[in-house]
């Protein structure tokens, strides 16, 4: 009996998380910085430091995805070469379609808060990203615009 109450109570924790639908989409947008990977065979990887972020922008289900570099002057060094990102509910999940001139792929959003988000890859790894405020990051020269 014991066990069978613990097991209930583990499923209706477990199956309380919310759901990330289409409509949570928004908070994509801005700053994200990599702070783990977990393959789909259990092996874990953190990202303590990393000068390198991702840019997300979205309206409307359409926007885009590119990597800048955190500059000490307060600005972010970019370059040309971005995604093109489409949101969409494919069964029951969110899905990111990217393509660029070298390829498409899809990922799916495990988890979308204000300051977390989870991607999923086709092999099974989950990348964890944190929100990153840029006015907060040190600068020596003048603000991020």
């Amino acid at each position: 009996m014991k066990k069978s109450i613990i097991l209930l109570a583990c499923l209706v924790v477990f199956s309380c998380k919310d759901k990330v639908t289409i409509n949570s989409i928004d908070k994509i947008k801005g700053y994200w910085q990599i702070s783990k990977v977990e393959t789909a065979q259990g092996d874990e990887k953190d990202y303590p430091v990393n000068e390198n972020y991702e840019y997300f922008d979205i309206k409307n289900k359409v926007g885009f995805h590119k990597k800048v570099r955190w500059q000490p002057m307060g600005t972010f060094l970019v370059d040309d070469l971005q995604e093109k990102m489409v949101a969409s509910e494919k069964e029951g999940e969110l899905v990111l379609d990217f393509s660029s001139n070298f390829g498409k792929h899809s990922e799916t959003v495990i988890e979308l808060s204000d300051s977390l988000l989870v991607l999923e890859s086709k092999e099974g790894a989950n990348f964890y990203y944190k929100k990153v405020n840029i006015n907060s990051l040190p600068h020596y020269g003048k603000k991020a615009e």
